[in-house]
């Protein structure tokens, strides 16, 4: 099982496809999907940052193509997303805390960057989503938004192999 980070994908804005280069939210919404199955396996997890999609009926239509398993922590764009059925229904889970540890990964994350971190001093990762650059000079901090990453979730083990050749 792999564990993958993403943020913003905005599935069904189509203000954000145009701002990505797409002609409609449809193609965007198409590309995303067909990038995401193709690196993310039925088994594996992935931690969503925040502001998955523009409205209830987007995010319900992309969430029901999407392998893996979503844990999703829920940002400003994200109200209607306890309505989506696969929540309730248990297939994916909702995090109740914005800013989240995952120890036995070497990980925090959160919907927004943070500036200091619990662990940042002995090399926590912090994966956040929105429009704030990733910066390795002061911790490790990553943006997730999947506008970063080819419109695909992340391996959090690649951001690993990418830390260990910086050090």
């Amino acid at each position: 099982m792999k564990i993958f980070l993403t943020s913003d994908t905005y599935f069904g804005r189509k203000l954000t496809a145009l701002e990505r280069g797409f002609d409609s939210a449809e193609e965007m919404d198409d590309v995303i999907i067909q990038n995401w199955n193709n690196r993310v396996g039925k088994n594996d997890t992935v931690i969503h940052l925040g502001n998955f999609g523009w409205d209830p009926i987007s995010s319900e239509g992309a969430m029901a193509f999407l392998q893996g398993n979503i844990k999703f922590i829920p940002a400003t764009h994200d109200t209607h997303m306890p309505e989506v059925s696969l929540f309730r229904l248990g297939k994916h889970q909702i995090l109740l805390n914005s800013i989240t540890k995952f120890p036995e990964h070497n990980l925090i994350v959160s919907p927004w960057p943070l500036l200091d971190w619990y662990g940042k001093s002995s090399g926590v990762i912090h994966a956040h989503g929105g429009t704030i650059k990733t910066d390795t000079n002061n911790g490790y901090r990553f943006n997730a938004n999947i506008g970063n990453w080819n419109f695909a979730p992340i391996e959090l083990d690649f951001l690993k192999e990418m830390i260990e050749l910086k050090d």
